[in-house]
């Protein structure tokens, strides 16, 4: 069935039957038009909690923001296959499974669910976790967790995959992967993942291969090659060059404390991924055009200034720029517009002007709808309802998607002037900098 609320949890594949009871499998959606990835957050409900129709499962960090993910169905959670944090992951993915009642759910919990994060479609091959690994019925499991990952290897009980960077710190010093302990456990029991972190402990205090010790072992076998050599006559010029450029000292290694190093990876969250993919393809794909004026204030500086006497607050000098703005539009409708991906140009039927506002995770552009028809003090409250939600990731995905026009400011901290890039579709950004006073020179 079609999902109409927000961020409802997707159904796949409904029941299965044949060698699971009754169970539901809850995948990724996609919860914004752009959205192909996603990652999940945080989870709400823990195994074995109830689950209402409309009750947030977990958060999902989407590329425009975290979004609750929300139950269409009641019932009891039975396993998580997807631990929170888990990144990159597919849109329509297996994340949880959800059963009818809790019965159903604690025996759910006891059987291996492994396939359907490797997109099983279930049947017979669902065994219980306790059975031993070489039962004929585990065959199908075995054989899917094989083509689950390139690299896997079997690790006593478990499977264990590598991680990229941790495959390339395990062999750029030599050691085999097989020794090296997996700290990580997914759900499911039957993978383990060895990390980044597993891979630094185990390389500590050891050597580059062909850097240090390899080095040093092949200069006894040069000596000896040299010694056993028949007598040659004198070597040329060019030639001594040659060997005293050979005979330089090797490469140190890196010292033990060196591996690590005194900093700290950080990895970017989904959103500031898809900021950075999105900009650098409207600078390369959209042309942009630059002007710059400065405008005096002071008027608006004594509006705000009165509005502050008379009601005890005052709007933002941004939002008397978002509704300067919105009636400049207004004058100029063939700016509200947005160019589609094919090229195309639809115009918009009203005025909304997005704001960029920082979070923690990124930035996100809040949208003022219909903002050529409100006064400042509506606008004023509007922008402080929508970047505080922005800022707690509450944002509806209307709030912050639509829109022809950005405004951009960074004058409260101090900066006089910057290059904004244009967020597509829409047609134009203003970046505003800081205001100064000034002598007035005109007579």
């Amino acid at each position: 069935p079609a999902l109409a609320r927000r961020g409802a949890a997707a159904l796949a594949g409904a029941r299965f039957a044949s060698g699971l009871p009754s169970h539901s499998k809850l995948t990724l959606p996609a919860l914004s038009p752009t959205m192909s990835e996603g990652v999940v957050a945080n989870w709400l409900k823990a195994e074995g909690d109830a689950v209402e129709a409309g009750q947030p499962v977990c958060e999902i960090e989407t590329d425009k923001a975290t979004v609750d993910f929300e139950a269409t169905d009641d019932g009891v959670l039975a396993r998580i296959l997807v631990p929170a944090g888990t990144k990159d992951l597919p849109v329509g993915t297996p994340i949880a499974v959800l059963a009818d009642d809790a019965d159903t759910a604690k025996a759910l919990k006891d059987m291996d669910l492994s396939f359907l994060s490797s997109g099983g479609s279930g049947g017979d091959s669902a065994v219980p976790a306790s059975q031993p690994q070489g039962a004929p019925a585990a065959a199908g499991n075995s054989q899917g967790a094989s083509r689950s990952g390139a690299g896997s290897h079997a690790g006593g009980d478990a499977d264990v995959l590598i991680s990229p960077a941790a495959a390339f710190l395990l062999n750029s010093y030599g050691v085999s992967a097989s020794s090296v302990h997996a700290s990580r456990a997914l759900p499911s029991g039957k993978w383990h993942v060895v990390t980044k972190d597993d891979a630094l402990a185990a390389v500590k205090g050891k050597e580059l291969v062909g850097v240090g010790s390899k080095a040093k072992q092949a200069e006894p076998d040069a000596a000896a090659t040299s010694v056993q050599a028949p007598p040659k006559s004198a070597p040329s010029a060019q030639a001594q060059s040659q060997q005293r450029a050979s005979a330089a000292p090797a490469v140190e290694p890196l010292g033990e404390g060196d591996v690590s190093g005194s900093f700290e990876d950080v990895d970017l969250t989904t959103m500031r991924k898809v900021i950075a993919t999105r900009l650098t393809e409207a600078k390369q794909s959209r042309p942009h055009f630059y002007a710059s004026i400065d405008c005096e204030i002071d008027k608006i500086l004594g509006y705000r200034k009165n509005l502050k006497q008379t009601l005890g607050a005052a709007p933002s000098i941004n939002d008397m720029i978002v509704k300067a703005a919105s009636l400049a539009i207004r004058d100029v409708p063939r700016i509200n517009c947005r160019l589609e991906a094919d090229g195309s140009v639809s115009e918009n039927k009203s005025i909304d002007v997005a704001v960029a506002v920082a979070t923690p995770t990124g930035l996100i552009t809040p949208i003022v709808k219909n903002s050529d028809q409100k006064g400042v003090l509506q606008i004023s409250a509007d922008m402080k309802d929508l970047a505080g939600r922005a800022r707690a990731n509450k944002l509806k995905l209307d709030e912050f998607q639509g829109g022809s026009f950005t405004v951009s400011n960074l004058g409260m901290f101090g900066i006089s002037d910057f290059t904004a890039v244009i967020s597509p579709p829409q047609s134009a950004i203003l970046a505003v900098g800081g205001g100064h006073q000034e002598f007035d020179v005109s007579g």
